[in-house]
């Protein structure tokens, strides 16, 4: 072995060392950070019954979800049946999956020490992709979908029918893990089944890209056989509100700019990485860069979200991977692959800088500060009650956990009070519904009641996304508290009945299939017009 084998066998080992090293203080610093999202908690329920025997239910004996990722609830309810703790095996699940993810990146995508180093740095620096590493949430296994997604888009040249196959089923993954998060990954899909084929016709492709999609195919056949809708109950909570498209989109903006503001590397990585992807000019990195612009498009036109950052962490993610492999394999010259490094490397740094030192300024936009907006840091606001190190602390001093700490369960103490099992509060916490599951609860937001959820939202000039709460009408809670249908609304009392028999009717019923399909065509939509135009103009019950 000559003098330069060696020194390349030295580097070489030497950068294994660095990304030991590295994965390893990832893992550690997630873990004493890891913490539990209140949102968690609500796919937790259903997790829960579905391994208690109670099926994949919100409330025990009504077919509703209130989980927008199936495929990690069903993970999380995996574990549960394994470990009977849900507050650590999800914390374990998502400390996996983070970790995966990762490792993917530093062993796949990073070539040098510089790189381990920044990268390293990169990922623990944004307070958003740091925070939903854990949470309960969803984000870690998109994070480790969307890594192992983008090594066999970015070392793979041309696609056989097995790794267009594989490419497919990572997609109905994907979208069995959160629906929308597939358009950051549809315009790299379609260059890949129109470009980049081997000995694979289009025809062909076709049945391949199909069959490839038949988990997520089969799970929208089951939403709406057994749920009676084909998307979850929080997906019709949040959008289907009768609130102007305009004040969707002005919050976009909001959550996008206040993103920015208190976690600058979030946003500011994908925009260079758009940047540098239109400089080179090569299709696998255009076609990634429009996956981030389309997906910030869709992010804007929803709203955003009450969580800081939170629904730009994959595309961060896969932001970091992109730039990357563009330092590394872009079909450009030494130089300019350097200078690339170079002002990365300098975005990356003043991004950092900022985020940190502007952090006092910065978090007074964050809700409950100064100048407030509706867009929270929830690992800040909850750490207190649920992160793993203050219940560990907790338990080993009084023997208790302290997350049900995180609220208070007066409405709850109430009802059980009176022996009433079921009922409506203004707001119940997922927290609070876990640790009493064995009660009938729905709140005014209606994350998990599917007749509240296609009622329109109450409209107030400081309305936070994902918390649009609706009017109880009159009768509804003596239908929830005493059995059957009490509605004093005709119109509704109609449509309660179609949704009664729906989400609580005997499944193979033959007019409970008819009233899916009713449903979902628009044949009852007059009903709730009908209730509409009985409303203020802020849909409110008028006195």
């Amino acid at each position: 072995m000559n003098l330069r084998e060696r020194f390349s066998d030295y580097l070489s080992v030497n950068h294994n060392k660095y990304r030991f090293v590295s994965i390893t203080a990832f893992v550690f610093i997630i873990t004493a950070l890891a913490w539990q999202s209140d949102d968690a908690y609500h796919a937790y329920v259903m997790a829960k019954h579905l391994v208690e025997g109670n099926g994949f239910v919100y409330n025990i004996g009504e077919r509703a979800s209130a989980s927008s990722c199936p495929l990690f609830t069903l993970v999380i309810a995996l574990g549960y049946f394994i470990i009977r703790n849900m507050f650590i095996v999800s914390l374990l699940i998502c400390v996996v999956f983070s970790s995966i993810a990762f490792a993917v990146v530093i062993n796949n995508f990073c070539t040098t020490r510089r790189q381990i180093i920044l990268t390293f740095l990169l990922c623990i620096g944004s307070v958003s992709f740091l925070s939903y590493t854990t949470s309960g949430l969803e984000n870690s296994l998109l994070f480790m979908l969307a890594a192992v997604f983008l090594k066999l888009y970015f070392r793979t040249d041309v696609y056989d029918a097995k790794k267009l196959f594989i490419m497919g089923l990572l997609i109905s993954l994907v979208a069995m893990t959160r629906m929308d998060a597939v358009v950051m990954l549809v315009p790299a899909v379609l260059y890949v089944y129109f470009a980049k084929r081997d000995r694979v016709s289009f025809l062909k492709a076709i049945p391949i890209g199909i069959l490839s999609l038949l988990p997520f195919i089969f799970w929208e056949l089951f939403s709406l056989f057994y749920y009676g809708f084909p998307f979850p109950n929080t997906a019709y909570v949040k959008l289907g509100t009768d609130i102007p498209l305009s004040q969707y989109i002005y919050r976009g903006f909001q959550y996008l700019g206040i993103t920015a503001l208190c976690d600058l590397p979030v946003i500011l990585i994908p925009f260079f990485v758009v940047i540098a992807a239109i400089v080179v000019r090569e299709a696998k990195y255009l076609a990634v860069s429009l996956g981030i612009i389309l997906y910030t498009g869709y992010i804007i036109y929803i709203g955003g979200d009450f969580m800081l950052g939170r629904h730009f962490t994959v595309m961060f993610l896969m932001s970091v991977i992109t730039i990357l492999d563009i330092i590394e394999n872009a079909s450009v010259n030494d130089i300019k692959k350097r200078r690339y490094e170079n002002n990365y490397i300098l975005v990356l740094v003043a991004s950092l800088i900022l985020s940190v030192t502007m952090k006092p300024v910065t978090d007074q936009f964050l809700y409950g500060n100064k100048l407030g907006s509706n867009i929270a840091d929830e690992r800040g606001g909850y750490f207190k009650h649920t992160s793993l190190f203050n219940n560990a602390l907790s338990y080993f001093k009084t023997g208790e956990m302290c997350i049900r700490d995180a609220w208070n369960e007066e409405g709850i103490e109430e009802y059980r009070s009176m022996n009433i099992d079921s009922g409506i509060l203004r707001m119940v916490p997922g927290i609070t519904i876990f640790y009493n599951s064995d009660m009938y609860l729905n709140d005014q937001y209606a994350l998990g009641d599917p007749f509240l959820s296609k009622l329109p939202a109450v409209r107030e000039d400081n309305w936070r996304i994902g918390h649009m709460w609706r009017e109880v009408p009159a009768g509804y809670l003596d239908s929830i508290i005493y059995g059957g249908n009490r509605l004093e609304n005709e119109s509704l009392k109609e449509y309660y009945d179609v949704i009664l028999l729906i989400t609580r009717g005997r499944l193979f019923d033959g007019d409970r299939i008819k009233a899916i399909i009713d449903i979902n065509t628009g044949k009852y939509d007059h009903l709730i017009d009908e209730y509409r135009a009985t409303l203020d103009e802020n849909n409110r019950i008028r006195e």
